[in-house]
């Protein structure tokens, strides 16, 4: 939290010299309100992660289409990646579907996807697959961007953990609250490099 806040006094002192013209103003009020969202985004997580901590968190137990699911996951996205050039490909029957919490999940996968845009080159794509069986569902997440580095591998789910490509902007919280939402829900997730390159997530929920 320090780092933007740091961040928005600097902006707030350029603010307010005289000699500060109307556009460089609005180009500082455009960062400030960045700033302030990230701030928003990191303490609403940080107070989820303190939840699942606790144990207080009721999961709720409903039926959950998987195309659903993705297309709730995508929608906070979608701008950005309509900015980025980016391409959602979504293979995905109609049918595929688990027991679990609709809300929290959403949270998961949307992160595994953000995370999954933001290390995908502009114009690229993200590809999502589903399937049902006796055992589990599953839901795969894979991006064709330049793929996880092997020492990051084995953190990547780590609180607070920063891979080698992170964006400065990082914090490490998305994909350590995405894991703690699946695993409280009898789930499993595994991160690594398609064959195809890229990187790939693999979710079940049994």
């Amino acid at each position: 939290i320090r780092t933007p806040f740091t961040s928005i006094n600097i902006i707030l002192s350029l603010i307010s010299k005289p000699d500060v013209s109307e556009e460089r103003k609005k180009d500082l009020f455009n960062e400030l309100e960045t700033l302030l969202g990230r701030i928003d985004w990191l303490i609403t997580t940080l107070l989820k992660i303190s939840k699942l901590d606790a144990g207080t968190v009721q999961f709720k137990k409903e039926k959950i289409l998987l195309s659903e699911l993705v297309s709730l996951a995508v929608a906070p996205i979608a701008i950005s990646l309509e900015l980025r050039e980016q391409e959602i490909i979504s293979k995905i029957a109609g049918n595929e579907s688990f027991m679990g919490d609709l809300s929290w999940t959403v949270e998961a996968v949307g992160n595994i996807l953000k995370n999954s845009m933001e290390h995908t080159q502009r114009g690229g794509s993200i590809k999502i697959t589903a399937l049902e069986n006796a055992l589990f569902t599953e839901l795969t997440i894979t991006d064709n961007g330049p793929g996880i580095d092997k020492d990051d591998l084995p953190h990547l789910f780590e609180r607070f953990y920063k891979g080698k490509n992170s964006a400065d902007q990082s914090i490490g919280i998305g994909l350590a609250l995405a894991r703690m939402i699946i695993v409280n829900q009898n789930g499993t997730i595994k991160a690594e490099n398609a064959p195809e390159g890229g990187a790939k997530f693999t979710i079940r929920f049994y």
